[in-house]
Parts: structure tokens; sequence; C-alpha cells
């Protein structure tokens, strides 16, 4: 029987993670404990294990997908075993509505982790004013750091002022 792979709660307050890297392909070979693939989230990038032997039969989260923590990513067991259709299609867990991040009653989630809170306040940023990707509008590290980068890069395009001189000194 397929055992499976679902996304791990990476701390007590993470509910969600982004598959950045699958380490196997279907198709091959995976041993017990060998890593599988690469997960970030707010708080850490981190490689999954397999928890047994076999083969990887069917990858269900493609790269760069962002899923709830206890989502079925792949399967792992024996060649030529059937491999049942997810239970349910996997799907980012940022609600898009016209390209914001919302909440169920439609309004911007405020909870944001520690890492997001320092990075906002380093670089002297209204998280509010950010737009969040993550559940239910949340602010990702990556959204922060996104805002950030953006910020400095106008900074950059927008050429100093000339200084006005006097008449008399131009």
């Amino acid at each position: 029987m397929a055992t499976q792979v679902v996304m791990p709660q990476l701390g007590e307050s993470v509910v969600e993670g982004k598959v950045t890297k699958w380490l196997k392909q279907e198709g091959q070979p995976v041993d017990r404990n060998e890593p599988l693939l690469e997960v970030e989230t707010d708080k850490v990038t981190t490689e999954v294990s397999a928890i047994e032997g076999g083969t990887l039969l069917k990858v269900y989260v493609p790269e760069g997908q962002t899923v709830r923590a206890g989502t079925l990513l792949a399967l792992i067991g024996q060649p030529g075993e059937p491999i049942p259709a997810a239970p349910s299609s996997p799907s980012p867990t940022a609600v898009e509505e016209g390209g914001r991040g919302v909440g169920a009653k439609g309004e911007r989630a405020s909870f944001v982790s520690p890492v997001v809170a320092r990075i906002a306040a380093e670089h002297n940023v209204d998280v509010s004013q950010v737009k969040g990707t993550g559940q239910g509008g949340r602010v990702t590290k990556q959204d922060i750091l996104a805002y950030v980068e953006a910020r400095e890069k106008a900074k950059e395009a927008v050429p100093p002022k000339k200084e006005e001189l006097p008449p008399w000194e131009q």
C-alpha cells in the first residue's frame, strides 16, 4: 500500500508551507528518511524526508505552490502499484480576489509572524500597506521582503532633485 507524504506543520503557528523544490522526481527510488522536497514557511526552510522507502509514484503539489499543513503532497509505493487520484485537488491557501488576499469575511488579515513584524520594523514598513499572499491575505516573509525591495528600487529610479540655485549663482 502506498505511503502518503503530507505537508508537515513546521511550527505551532505555521499553518501553511510553500513547496520550493522537489529533490526526487516521479518514478525515482526513495530510501527511508531520504530528503524528498524542500518546504519554505515564514519562519524556516527545511527538507521533508520520506517516512518509508519505495518509489515516488505521484507528486500532487508542484514546486512554487503554497498549501495548508496536512495537504497530500505525494505518494511513495512500489512500481506498478495503482495510483489513486488526490482526495481533493490541492490548491493554494491564499484566496485571490482581484489579486488581493482576503479573509473569510473579506477583511485583510492582520496577524503577522514575529519574523515579518521584525523585518517590517527594521525597514519602517506599515504592514497594512503590503499585499499579503498567505492564508486569508496574511503577509508572509516573502511579501514583506518583496515590498522592501520594490520600495528600494523605486527610490533608485527617481532622479535626485536638482538644487534650485539663485539666478546670480547660475
